[in-house]
């Protein structure tokens, strides 16, 4: 399998991951700006795992040695925020084509050439790690990240309350309620014999 073919069956994952998404959202009563979000997020990953491959393997960058500066101009606290579980999205829309992409996704992971490609990509392969969390794929070897041997710091400073960051407002679908015997029983009947309620 070339490189070009795998290019093309991971952007059209991910093209119909975002389809999908706008199709069914309704079905779980998702915002209309968080599946906005989510929606714009699966462009940007598409966009860009198109231009990985094509750009090829690129050497990696050197550590950054000075400390990052605070934006001047943060951005605003969105209304709602995805869920952040392992398999969310996968877990959202159970009966859908998300799962048939989350299938897809993991065959072509399984594949020689997709991992002997992702081995030789880091950037490509860091890019796939985001969309196996919300599919809730166990990442195989050529997308884990290396050990890391943990170092205790002192703490250099403590959050005063002043400087905590607020809550995030984590957004979950609404389970169904679940009908008592009584409203079942009265449901069935409705079912059966429609002419004595809305006649």
């Amino acid at each position: 399998m070339s490189g070009d073919s795998i290019s093309n069956r991971i952007t059209r994952i991910v093209a119909n991951l975002a389809q999908s998404l706008n199709i069914f959202a309704p079905r779980v009563k998702m915002p209309p700006s968080l599946c906005q979000s989510l929606y714009r997020r699966l462009i940007r990953l598409h966009d860009r795992l198109r231009v990985l491959i094509e750009r090829g393997p690129m050497p990696s960058r050197p550590k950054r040695t000075t400390p990052r500066t605070p934006p001047t101009n943060p951005k605003p606290l969105a209304e709602f925020y995805p869920p952040t579980n392992f398999g969310w999205l996968s877990h959202m829309f159970p009966d859908t084509d998300i799962r048939a992409m989350r299938g897809h996704l993991c065959n072509l992971l399984d594949e020689p050439d997709t991992q002997s490609l992702l081995t030789s990509h880091p950037m490509l392969a860091r890019s796939l790690r985001p969309l196996c969390h919300m599919l809730g794929i166990k990442p195989p070897a050529c997308l884990k990240l290396p050990s890391r041997p943990r170092i205790k710091r002192p703490p250099t400073f403590t959050l005063t309350p002043a400087s905590k960051k607020p809550a995030r407002n984590i957004w979950r679908p609404t389970p169904p309620r679940v009908m008592t015997p009584a409203e079942a029983q009265l449901a069935a009947r409705q079912f059966f014999n429609p002419r004595d309620f809305y006649l």
